[in-house]
């Protein structure tokens, strides 16, 4: 069920070692779209287009960090779950879908407050030479593709996070999506998002909030705060009116994410939703994509 048009994030809870089990079974799943095999025979998690972007095949969720009701989170994971974000990193994954709402309670935004905080740390770890698996590394046969080389220098290709800005029924003027924007970067601190998504729509419940939210989202990318942007759980019509709308305004939409699997292709809107992301120029993004 994958495309020229699709690519799929995994919400990463587990080992390094179950990790690349994971990857492997994945494109086996994915009718081997995730990997390719370079001329010297090691896996690699391919690059695709995603509207003006080019971006990791597979992605990386980040629902479950910050939150204590669904995932019985608590910061005493966060090196466990730093070993995860090593593991993807090496494997070459760069994108990384988010949201301003994930963490619970007094830790709503963490998720993105890790993502800042363990990119800085993997970064000053390569540069010190202890960021690169060893031989014997069960992630061996996947990190070479995660470095490309600049004057004989390895250098990692860049993280690209994707947050998800919630419509929260307060958010009803434009500037409302521009400080929410603004206040992730903080979190991250990071001057760019690779995307700025709208998380869900609001049109069956909240219609006249909907107009608003596209008007903030384009707002987000001409103050230069993101790359592209991109919608979540949107259905085949309403992506048809926001694409139609960004092309108007000259924003590049970029990807429309979805639940998306073999699991939920009988659903008539899942089916459909890769014709539109088609129409739409946009990437379909799959979460969930094994269940």
């Amino acid at each position: 069920i994958t495309s020229s048009f699709s690519t799929a994030f995994v919400t990463m809870k587990f080992s390094p070692e179950l990790f690349l089990s994971f990857l492997l079974s994945s494109s086996i799943l994915l009718g081997c779209s995730s990997l390719t095999l370079s001329s010297s025979g090691t896996s690699k998690v391919r690059r695709v287009s995603a509207g003006p972007l080019e971006i990791s095949a597979l992605g990386c969720g980040t629902w479950s960090w910050g939150n204590k009701l669904l995932w019985n989170y608590n910061p005493d994971q966060d090196e466990e779950i730093y070993s995860a974000y090593r593991a993807v990193r090496d494997a070459g994954i760069t994108v990384f879908d988010t949201a301003d709402s994930y963490g619970t309670l007094e830790l709503n935004g963490r998720a993105e407050i890790l993502l800042g905080q363990f990119e800085r740390r993997y970064l000053s770890e390569i540069s010190e030479g202890a960021g690169t698996p060893s031989s014997s590394s069960p992630l061996d046969a996947l990190q070479s593709m995660f470095f490309t080389s600049k004057e004989g220098t390895d250098v990692p290709k860049q993280q690209q996070v994707a947050t998800k800005f919630a419509p929260y029924p307060w958010r009803v003027t434009r500037k409302s999506m521009v400080n929410a924007a603004q206040a992730s970067l903080k979190r991250l601190e990071q001057d760019k998002l690779a995307l700025a998504q709208l998380h869900w729509s609001t049109a069956n419940y909240q219609p006249f909030q909907e107009k608003t939210l596209w008007e903030g989202i384009a707002d987000v990318y001409d103050e230069g705060l993101c790359e592209a942007i991109g919608v979540s759980n949107y259905g085949p019509k309403q992506l048809g009116k926001i694409a139609s709308y960004m092309e108007e305004r000259e924003v590049p939409l970029a990807t429309a994410q979805v639940q998306y699997s073999l699991m939920t292709f009988k659903d008539p809107v899942s089916r459909d939703m890769l014709p539109a992301c088609e129409a739409a120029n946009c990437r379909l993004i799959s979460y969930s994509p094994l269940c």
